[in-house]
């Protein structure tokens, strides 16, 4: 068993600074207010506009980082589905070229779990309907079906 005293005493550390540094910047508006209050300013608008300029600058802060994040999630999942349907087109164009192969029937249907995760329940619909269509002629119109789904939820 390892010592972490080091590690205990380094984050209490770390935690007593910030703390005392949150404390400083309190006691620093707080003097503020207090002096235009006092001396120089008896105006109520001046206090007013200080403490909604914080409290906008706080809450902006708060917006912008929770919209950042919203922004980077729905990019990183546009990306997985650009990069599924991309592999679909591809396992699905080998798959209609070469009808009766099972190795590419079978990775068709391992990416089919990729698919109930990332997609729409139409497209694992299509994708099903296509990986078991039994004649030929159907397979082009199911292939196109496929086509146009994965087509519609990269857009």
């Amino acid at each position: 068993m390892e010592n972490n005293k080091g590690y205990w005493i380094y984050s209490i550390l770390t935690i007593i600074f910030f703390v005392c540094l949150f404390a400083f910047g309190g006691w620093l508006i707080y003097d503020l207010v207090l002096k235009l209050a006092d001396k120089d300013f008896s105006n109520n608008t001046v206090i007013q506009a200080l403490i909604t300029l914080i409290v906008t600058v706080f809450i902006g802060g708060y917006f912008s980082k929770r919209l950042e994040f919203g922004n980077n999630k729905k990019l990183e999942l546009y990306k997985i589905q650009t990069a599924i349907s991309l592999k679909l087109i591809d396992l699905s164009s080998e798959y209609y070229r070469n009808f009766d192969n099972k190795t590419i029937k079978s990775l068709l249907i391992f990416e089919s779990s990729k698919v109930k995760l990332y997609f729409k329940d139409e497209v694992l619909v299509e994708l099903n309907r296509f990986i078991e269509t039994k004649k030929e002629k159907d397979l082009i119109n199911n292939f196109n079906q496929l086509m146009d789904k994965l087509k519609s939820n990269i857009k």
